[in-house]
């Protein structure tokens, strides 16, 4: 009867997220409850090429294309009113891309003796709804209700960070590092204990998280202030009103903490489990575990770390290269400050096997292990 009712409450439960999804979509689909302006393209008139590179044999490697094209408005108080528009876009697609009669895109409207509008960006949020949706369906399959509390860790995560930014930026003399910081500690508690719930385990993993945070930082800063930051090209945060240093040594911080916790939580997971299964194991046996699991991932963890932060100069390097930028300038630019970050959460990842070793350990003496 139990085992019937819960299969109920779940099918129930499913049931609404799908026909919330359907909803949602349906309702994206509807220009006329949102605030910025929509049109939709109808036909294009005309398109314009200029060729903006060549290649050593003269071929047009790069085109940039302005197509003259009419749209109808979807919303707002001109909806339904058709206008010709401007469009550019080019073979690269830096900033726009191939847009065809159908498409629908957020402008900025603009009155005057006539009506004009510029377009923002491609609307796509019903597509991300989607890719969202699978995402959520694939951790509802596989990860079931760890999933699920996964999916919505992840959204507070986001909820969190995006408040802390927007805290920073209408405060001009708030630190950004003390705010992550706060962000840290919330998003590694909320993380793990919705997952795991409030145990032992998930105390431990919690404790060792934010230890190994704590002094990654503190090494990493000490490192940084004895050195004077030589070699640090900060040119790619020119355009910030704030101090680089700041907005870079938050970075390192929200940069390791996947990493770091992900140490924390298999060390200490397998410890645990360890001891359940064999509860007169002797100290230095789980130690000697511990320390064997800690081997077994540290080289994975600081490749994926270092090769997922050098992935993001990859645009940026080939700008310079393409633009005949000697090799050694090009990497000293674009991989100083991505370098450093990756060896900080490095250093991070090394520093937390010991500390969630000693956690684990403490904590499985500790009563009975749950």
């Amino acid at each position: 009867m139990w085992i019937v009712k819960r299969r109920t409450i779940k099918s129930i439960v499913a049931a609404s997220l799908l026909l919330g999804v359907i909803i949602s979509y349906l309702l994206m689909g509807i220009s006329t409850l949102y605030d910025r302006a929509i049109v939709e393209f109808i036909d294009i008139h005309q398109v314009t090429e200029t060729v903006l590179q060549t290649n050593e044999a003269g071929e047009a490697i790069d085109t940039m294309y302005e197509v003259t094209f009419e749209a109808e408005l979807k919303n707002t108080n001109y909806r339904g009113e058709t206008l010709m528009m401007q469009y550019e876009y080019s073979d690269s697609s830096p900033y726009h891309a191939e847009l065809e009669a159908g498409d629908k895109v957020f402008v900025t409207l603009r009155e005057g003796s006539d009506l004009t509008a510029e377009v923002i960006e491609v609307k796509r949020d019903q597509e991300v709804l989607i890719l969202f949706s699978l995402f959520f369906l694939m951790m509802l399959v596989i990860g079931k209700r760890q999933g699920l509390f996964a999916v919505f860790s992840l959204i507070f995560h986001v909820a969190i960070m995006a408040g802390a930014i927007y805290y920073f930026v209408s405060q001009p003399n708030t630190s950004l590092l003390a705010l992550m910081s706060v962000a840290t500690i919330l998003m590694t508690v909320a993380s793990l204990v919705s997952v795991s719930g409030l145990t032992k385990k998930t105390l431990s993993a919690i404790l060792s998280t934010l230890t190994g945070l704590a002094v990654m930082m503190v090494i990493t800063l000490l490192v940084l202030r004895l050195t004077n930051q030589q070699g640090l090209r900060f040119e790619e945060m020119g355009l910030l009103t704030r101090h680089p240093d700041a907005v870079f040594t938050a970075g390192l911080l929200i940069g390791a903490i996947g990493a770091v916790m992900d140490v924390a939580v298999t060390i200490g997971s397998t410890l645990f489990q360890i001891k359940q299964e064999h509860p007169t194991i002797e100290i230095k046996d789980l130690i000697a575990s511990g320390r064997q699991v800690g081997q077994d991932i540290m080289g994975t963890m600081t490749t994926i770390v270092f090769f997922a932060y050098m992935s993001g100069t990859i645009p940026t390097l080939l700008i310079y290269l393409l633009n005949d930028a000697s090799l050694g300038f090009s990497l000293s630019m674009n991989f100083s400050l991505e370098l450093v970050r990756a060896l900080s959460s490095g250093i991070g990842i090394v520093l937390t096997i010991p500390i969630s070793i000693l956690f684990a350990v403490l904590f499985t003496k500790v009563g009975e292990v749950r």
